[in-house]
């Protein structure tokens, strides 16, 4: 009998009992520009130029947060939908007709400002609904799964054609996977997921695809005249799936002090010809 998945969201910090749900305003007590539309159930814009909506998280406490939420673009192309905390782009996720869960993971020490910004080159429908924060523990921390059956908002697409998620009824657990298509060589870059410097990690991932070889790994981000880290490896594709590992040790700060931020997003970098390639499962475990 073929197994469910079963969807998995973790992250860093804390030493609580559980990850402690922090209470959200509802929509209509955000800051809504003309444009928008806010009920308790739904935010909305018609977007035609550049416009944002903000709220303050009344965050209790330093630590660890995970928001998640429900969006889609009808109509959008590219990146039409960007988030800011306090003053810093934080995260950015791609058009879907389909409703996708996003995820935004970040270090807070109490309360902050967030900001959706609805951006683009032609009109199109925003739609956001049922948001959650937690400040999260340690233990809620240790692994994180990427998740096509919850959409496309699990990956940026930095290069080529935008990826979309597709049926995998021949894989051994059924489910959904990340799908890119093109001829020319793209890139997928994951949202950014909590870790700690000088600790041990584990990406794992199914991948099938046009045989071949591409390039999988992880990056701790970029901040201005600042050493920049990534670990990448070469990894073979067939048109079998076929679980793939990568194992790396963070280095400390003194090394690279981007990682400060404690963040890193996975990536994978298809070459041109690869026609086709499917990620499924892609998980970031920290080892003991």
């Amino acid at each position: 009998m073929k197994k469910k998945l079963i969807a998995a969201g973790t992250a860093w910090m804390l030493a609580l009992a559980a990850a402690e749900p922090v209470a959200l305003d509802p929509f209509p007590q955000w800051k809504v520009p003309q444009g928008w539309s806010a009920t308790p159930e739904q935010l909305e814009c018609r977007f035609t130029r550049w416009s944002a909506v903000s709220a303050d998280l009344k965050i209790p406490g330093a630590g660890v947060c995970r928001l998640e939420f429900q969006y889609r673009t009808p109509g959008g192309t590219g990146t039409p939908l960007k988030i800011r905390l306090d003053n810093q782009m934080s995260a950015a996720y791609p058009a879907t007709e389909e409703w996708s869960v996003a995820s935004l993971y970040f270090r807070t020490g109490g309360p902050c400002r967030l900001t959706l910004i609805a951006e683009g080159k032609s009109p199109y429908t925003l739609q956001i609904r049922q948001p959650r924060l937690e400040l999260l523990t340690e233990a809620d921390c240790r692994k994180f799964r990427l998740d096509a059956g919850k959409g496309v908002a699990g990956f940026r697409t930095m290069k080529g054609e935008p990826h979309q998620v597709v049926a995998t009824e021949d894989h051994i657990e059924e489910g959904m996977a990340f799908q890119s298509r093109g001829k020319g060589a793209r890139e997928l870059r994951s949202v950014e997921l909590p870790v700690q410097p000088g600790r041990k990690y584990r990406l794992s991932f199914w991948v099938k695809g046009t045989p071949g070889s591409f390039r999988a790994g992880v990056d701790g981000g970029w901040l201005p005249d600042t050493r920049y880290w990534a670990f990448l490896q070469t990894k073979p594709v067939s048109n079998e799936w076929k679980k793939e590992t990568l194992e790396f040790t963070l280095p400390g700060v003194d090394a690279y002090p981007v990682l400060k931020r404690g963040l890193l997003s996975c990536r994978f970098a298809i070459p041109a010809g690869q026609e086709e390639f499917l990620l499924k499962d892609v998980e970031l475990e920290e080892l003991p």
